[in-house]
Parts: structure tokens; C-alpha cells; sequence
């Protein structure tokens, strides 16, 4: 009971920070203080937080707050335990192609149940979703495999991060760069709350078994996060750009009945849920059938786990389709239309990534870990601390883009240069952690309500520089590319940690040497055989 606590706690406390900077904004608004009145009365006041609007961004954020617990307690009952099990089980099989094809399906399976990549999916338009999904899954069991083949034949970590990265920098001059924060974002999003805790699991199990040792399962989940950008990068070759070029971005808006938009959002969220973790489903009946026979007991447990997941999934899916994605597109669109709000629009986006770094469950848990890797040197809340500055300072980044029209490499090139030149000073234990925290730093609420947040205010920014309808591939370009910012923050603040930390190290060896040994200590004295 209390686990289950814990959980709905913690989920609680992660919806709680943007729930109150959006119910201030509200009270702001509904009183007319200071420049949010201007923002309220803005083009007639079409972009003012009603009250209606307000009653359905608070019932989804509840829905959103009780789905992630269920939600978190099924994926730890269900997808950790998957993962642990096959991960274990495949390394004693001995069969190199077997290992390769069992990891291959299962990173496919568990992409395709993300439901961050859902989310972000839905967000586009002129693209098949299907095919965006299906891309990405692909490219994760490929990196999954990579990622264990790198175990198994225990190879430099910072050599194909090296690799990768310049491939990806690579493909990015032959694809369209209106669709280049696309891939981007798709790297950060598949590392979410249901692909983290598998691959995670699925690396302890890989690297339990294997002859690197548990240290070995540190960096799986950073090297399935280039998988998706380059599988975006491939299927952007075949997307038809000149067509969604076309195509007018429909923004979402909260409907009048919103009772029946959610029911309608959780029937269409039951169906999406269903089939994506049936596969998942499947695959570990025949697993298990087949190699694992575990005890009816602890089959049971997991498929309970299962239950609570897809209930939780739904819960979750259906409240940011229904409520906290539009809501978020209106507070963007509001603050973006009105030229005077600009400094307002910047305070904002820092403190939706100040807050959300600091009530996701999984960073604190990350600062404990990295506490410990450091034995104390750098302590837990400094950790959140510039975690939480750097995150804020990523989505306050991305929307000067959005404003001023820039490319996303501008950010990405010189970012990933310094993360991959630090990994090559900084102890390798720090390089793991701090690639593997991307995905622990762009949670939930990224995906859901921030991103949606900042696609708005490049919507009204653009609209009110040409005029006419913004054109789908413009918000492609400028409203993109946050969840890419929010996953490379971590790369560099936490290696530049870990660089502190040998810094500091070597001072105090130094120091330590230089009082143990005399100003006059510099002779050479020979050890010779005592004479019989």
C-alpha cells in the first residue's frame, strides 16, 4: 500500500508545478493584472483562459497525475520485469543471431507502446503516424541490438557515440531542414517512461550475464536514442515536403462539450493502448513458453502489471488529447500573438522546465546515483539544481529560435561537439549517466503540455508575421526541436560535473603530494642485497 502511495505522490507532485503556474496565469488573466490583461483582451480575447477551459485543463490534469501512477506501478510490475527476465535468459542462449533477433523485436514492440512518441506523433500532420511509429520503433531495436552487441563484445562507448553523432550530423545535409527538429525531438521522446525502465531493466539483465559486469548496463538507453533520429532522417527521404508545404498546421483548440470530446478520447485511447501493447503481450506468452516457464505466481503479477498500464495509458492519453495539449497550445498562441509578452513567454518557458526537471521522480533519483558515483564530492541538490537551470534555460532557448527563425543546428551542432569532446576527459561513468539522462530529463510533461506550449507561440508569431495560415512545415522548423533541446541540456551540464569532480580530484592529489614529499626528497636511493 504504501508503494502504491508513493507512487500516486509522486505523479501528483509532477503535474502539481505546471498546474499552478497555469491556475496563476488564469487568476492573472480573469482579473486583468498587469500586462496578462493586454494578453487576455489581445485579437478580442480569443486566446483567454475561460473558465470553462480552466475546469477541463485542471480534470485532465488530475487524469494525467492518476494515469502516470497507475501507470508507473504497471511498468514496474510489468515492462522491468519483462526486460530483466528476457534480458537474463537471452545472454545464456549462447546464439549470437538469436540474441540479436529476440532484441530486435522486443525494442521494436516496446517503442511502438511509448506513449510520449503517441504524443508527439499526433502532432503531426501530413506525415502517415503510422509510418513516423513504425520508423522510430525500428530504429530503437536496432540501436537495442547495437547496444548489446556492445556488451557482449565489450566495446569503447565514446568511440560509437562519436561514430554515430557524425553520421547523424551527416544524413542531417541530405534531408529537409524543415523536418530536421522532427528527428531530432524523436530521439528524445522513445526514451520515455516506458522504453527508460525496460532498457534499463533489459541492461541489468544483459550485463548481469555477461562478462562486463553491471557497469556495462550504463548507456543503453543514450545509444537507442540516435536510433530514432536517424530512422526520422530516413523516412523524411521519402516524405513528399512540396505537399505538406500546403497544408495550413491545425491547431487544437478545447471543444465546447468537453465531456464528450474526453469520452470520445478515451475510446479512441483504448483502441491506440491495445495495440500497442498487445504485441508486447505475445511476444513474452511465447517467451516464456518457449525458454522461460516462470512460476504461474510471477506470470500473473506481470500481466496484473499489464492491467494497471493500460489502464493508466489510457487515463493519460486520453487527458493530453482531450485537455492539456490544447490548453497548452492556447497559453503558447496567447503569449506569442502579443508582441509585448515576449519577456513574459520567456519567464514562462523557464519555469515550465525549472518545475518540470524538478518534480520528475526519475531526476531525483539520477542525483542520488550520481552522489554516490562521486562519493560525495557533488551532493544530490546540487545535481537538481543545475539540472533544473539547464532544462529551463533549453526550453527558454527554444523559443528565442522559434521568435528570431533560426535552425535547430545552430543549438545541436555546437551542443553535441562539446557533450562528445567532454566524454573523452570525463571518467567514462559520468559519460554513461549523462548520455542515459536525456531521456530521464525530458519526461512526461515535456511532451504533453511544454512542447505543445511552445508549437502555439511559434504558431501566433508566424501568423502574425505573414498574415495568412501558417504553413505546416513553419511549425515543423520553428515550433519543433524542444524535446531535442531538453535531452542535449544533460549531456553537457552533467559531464562538466563530472569534469569538476576529476578537477577537484587531482588538486587534491597534488596538494597531497606536494606535503608528503620534501623540498630536498629529490634523490635516487638504491636497494641492494643485505651482505650475508
Amino acid at each position: 500500500m504504501k508503494a502504491w502511495l508513493a507512487k500516486f505522490r509522486e505523479s501528483f507532485l509532477s503535474v502539481l508545478p505546471i498546474f499552478c503556474v497555469v491556475l496563476l496565469i488564469y487568476l492573472l488573466e480573469k482579473y486583468r493584472v498587469g500586462v496578462f490583461a493586454d494578453i487576455a483582451d489581445y485579437q478580442g480575447g480569443a486566446n483567454q483562459i475561460t473558465d470553462k477551459d480552466f475546469l477541463a485543463f485542471g480534470v485532465c490534469a488530475f487524469l494525467i497525475a492518476f494515469g502516470l501512477a497507475l501507470f508507473n506501478v504497471g511498468a514496474e510490475q510489468s515492462m522491468s520485469e519483462i526486460g530483466q527476465l528476457v534480458g537474463g535468459s537471452l545472454m545464456k542462449k549462447k546464439n549470437l543471431f538469436f540474441i540479436i533477433a529476440m532484441t530486435f523485436i522486443l525494442g521494436v514492440f516496446v517503442t511502438i507502446a511509448e506513449p510520449d512518441l503517441a504524443v508527439l506523433s499526433g502532432q503531426l500532420y501530413g506525415i502517415s503516424s503510422t509510418a513516423v511509429v513504425w520508423s522510430i520503433g525500428i530504429g530503437v531495436g536496432l540501436f537495442l541490438v547495437i547496444g548489446v552487441l556492445r556488451v557482449i563484445f565489450r566495446k569503447n562507448l565514446n568511440i560509437m557515440f562519436l561514430a554515430f553523432y557524425a553520421l547523424v550530423f551527416c544524413l542531417g545535409y541530405f534531408i529537409d531542414p524543415k523536418l530536421m527538429p522532427i528527428a531530432f525531438d524523436a530521439g528524445g521522446v522513445t526514451t520515455g517512461p516506458v522504453t527508460v525502465p525496460f532498457i534499463l531493466a533489459f541492461g541489468v539483465g544483459v550485463a548481469a550475464s555477461s562478462k562486463g559486469g553491471g557497469d556495462d548496463s550504463f548507456g543503453l538507453t543514450a545509444l537507442c536514442s540516435v536510433g530514432p533520429i536517424l530512422a526520422v532522417m530516413v523516412l523524411a527521404q521519402f516524405v513528399d515536403v512540396d505537399a505538406i508545404s500546403a497544408t495550413p498546421y491545425p491547431m487544437d483548440s478545447i471543444p465546447a462539450d468537453f465531456g464528450a470530446s474526453l469520452a470520445q478520447a478515451v475510446l479512441g485511447s483504448m483502441k491506440e493502448v491495445a495495440l500497442a501493447i498487445l504485441p508486447i503481450i505475445a511476444f513474452f506468452l511465447i517467451y516464456d513458453l518457449l525458454f522461460l516457464r516462470i512460476p504461474a505466481v510471477r506470470l500473473i503479477k506481470i500481466f496484473i502489471g499489464m492491467v494497471y498500464l493500460f489502464i493508466g495509458l489510457v487515463a493519460l492519453l486520453a487527458a493530453v488529447n482531450a485537455g492539456f495539449k490544447p490548453l497548452g497550445s492556447k497559453l503558447g498562441q496567447a503569449v506569442g500573438a502579443d508582441q509585448d509578452a515576449y519577456p513574459i513567454a520567456l519567464v514562462l518557458a523557464f519555469l515550465f522546465g525549472l518545475f518540470g526537471v524538478l518534480a520528475e521522480p526519475a531526476v531525483h533519483v539520477l542525483s542520488q546515483q550520481i552522489e554516490e558515483v562521486s562519493e560525495g564530492t557533488i551532493k544530490a541538490k546540487t545535481v537538481l539544481l543545475v539540472l533544473a537551470l539547464g532544462i529551463g534555460t533549453a526550453v527558454m532557448l527554444a523559443l528565442i529560435r522559434a521568435e528570431y527563425e533560426f535552425s535547430i543546428l545552430y543549438y545541436i551542432v555546437p551542443g553535441y561537439v562539446l557533450a562528445l569532446g567532454l566524454s573523452f576527459v570525463v571518467p567514462k561513468i559520468y559519460v554513461a549517466i549523462a548520455f542515459d539522462s536525456g531521456g530521464v530529463a525530458s519526461g512526461p510533461m515535456t511532451s504533453t503540455f511544454v512542447l505543445p506550449f511552445c508549437i502555439g507561440f511559434a504558431y501566433s508569431r508566424l501568423l502574425d508575421k505573414g498574415g495568412s495560415p501558417v504553413l505546416t512545415t513553419d511549425i515543423y522548423q520553428y515550433g519543433f526541436g524542444l524535446v531535442a533541446m531538453v535531452a542535449m541540456m544533460p549531456l553537457i551540464v552533467l559531464q562538466l560535473m563530472g569534469l569538476y569532480v576529476k578537477v577537484k580530484k587531482d588538486i587534491l592529489y597534488r596538494r597531497a603530494r606536494e606535503r608528503i614529499v620534501e623540498e630536498n626528497d629529490d634523490q635516487i636511493i638504491h636497494f641492494g642485497k643485505e651482505a650475508s
